[in-house]
């Protein structure tokens, strides 16, 4: 992977407080939070990256028009030289995940490896806006196979840096930014992440960019034919991959899978957070199922693999369903554990399906030979944040 330093742009003093002009990113913003969001301040970060133009005018156009004013009046500015931006997350429940901010080149699959599919809305939405606006807005996140150099490269720098920028999520996690600008530090950073990675967050932004820079010929080694990307080490200590439960409308025949699994325990707790947590315990790959009118249960199966995948290819198999479920509105989604109990305890779900987290060097090793993980395998948190620093397609690489 060919990381660059850049010269960033960020927010000045005269916008006020940049930390509070943060943002999650797009695909975290609903159509309400946008408009709480865009009542907060004129200079907010998701006038840029959700825009709505006035009276009914093109919003990418407007976003555009919009970031050019900010920049001939001093709402934002450019870094004078390139720079890296390291990029720590304080952890609401203790400890903190380290990662650097900079550009990467679009390379190939093998070296920047993808995790899921991408879906044609979200795509087009996000090209008419780069198109316009020729600026790269929103970080994506990769997991970088350094073997945990880049923690301890970080560690050394942070010592002797001052935050750039400080923000605190809805979640209670506090990003903070930094600014290295020193070329032979740089240097160092760009030797160890001369690896593979894996787009771990953000697969619909990186392949805007890259088929940006294909279709507009992007001569190399320029920002327009790189991606502004948050980069942690898959080794990181503090690197969780939070599971995204199932769960069907209706309740499934349990019989049908009997011949599958290699054991399965009751669970007599009343928490999603609890049952989530003993699926997590069990001999892996493990699943939890609470089908209505039954005692929930934890199953563990013979097979290896994730857990994720047992689901997609062989539960779905063997309830008769077929691979296009996952997609078609059949399977059910829920990130959070408690409100799938709290909805098959309802009575609103029939079968509630929670699955373990994965581990950081089981999603690698999943992805290594260009697999692509089933829908909605992975939920990294927390999210890296926008409008902290970004780039547009003029500025200098290092």
């Amino acid at each position: 992977m060919r990381l660059y330093a850049f010269e960033g742009i960020h927010y000045t003093p005269q916008a006020g407080d940049a930390g509070e002009l943060a943002a999650p990113p797009y695909d975290q913003v609903n159509d309400a939070l946008r408009d709480r969001f865009h009542t907060q301040s004129p200079y907010q970060f998701v006038h840029l990256s959700k825009p709505v133009a006035p009276e009914g005018g093109d919003p990418y156009r407007f976003a555009a028009a919009l970031h050019h004013r900010w920049l001939h009046d001093g709402i934002i500015a450019r870094d004078p030289r390139p720079a890296l931006y390291p990029y720590v997350i304080a952890l609401a429940g203790g400890g903190e995940r380290l990662g650097v901010l900079g550009l990467v080149r679009y390379e190939d699959p093998a070296v920047i490896r993808p995790h899921e599919a991408t879906l044609d809305k979200p795509l087009a939405d996000r090209t008419a806006l780069l198109e316009a606006m020729r600026v790269d807005l929103e970080p994506v996140l990769l997991l970088s196979e350094d073997r945990g150099q880049l923690d301890a490269l970080l560690r050394e720098d942070l010592k002797a840096l001052q935050p750039l920028v400080r923000h605190r999520d809805a979640d209670g996690h506090v990003h903070v930014l930094y600014r290295l600008d020193n070329p032979e530090r740089i240097a160092r950073y760009r030797a160890a992440l001369d690896v593979p990675s894996a787009i771990a967050d953000g697969h619909h932004r990186y392949k805007v960019g890259q088929r940006f820079a294909q279709e507009h010929h992007a001569a190399a080694d320029t920002a327009a034919a790189a991606k502004l990307a948050v980069i942690t080490s898959l080794d990181s200590p503090a690197l969780t991959i939070d599971p995204i439960h199932r769960a069907f409308k209706e309740p499934i025949d349990l019989s049908r899978l009997a011949d599958l699994a290699a054991g399965a325990q009751p669970f007599h707790g009343k928490s999603g957070l609890g049952f989530a947590a003993a699926v997590a315990a069990a001999p892996q790959p493990a699943l939890g199922f609470w089908v209505r009118g039954r005692e929930p249960e934890v199953w563990h199966f013979a097979q290896p693999g994730l857990a994720v995948e047992v689901f997609q290819e062989t539960i779905l198999s063997a309830l008769g369903l077929r691979a296009e479920a996952a997609t078609d509105g059949t399977v059910i989604y829920r990130s959070h554990a408690d409100e799938l109990w709290g909805q098959v305890a309802a009575g609103d779900l029939g079968t509630g399906v929670w699955l373990p987290p994965m581990q950081p060097a089981a999603f690698a090793a999943a992805i290594a030979g260009g697999k692509m993980l089933p829908a909605k395998s992975t939920r990294f948190l927390p999210k890296v944040m926008s409008g902290l620093v970004w780039a547009d397609h003029e500025s200098k690489l290092l």
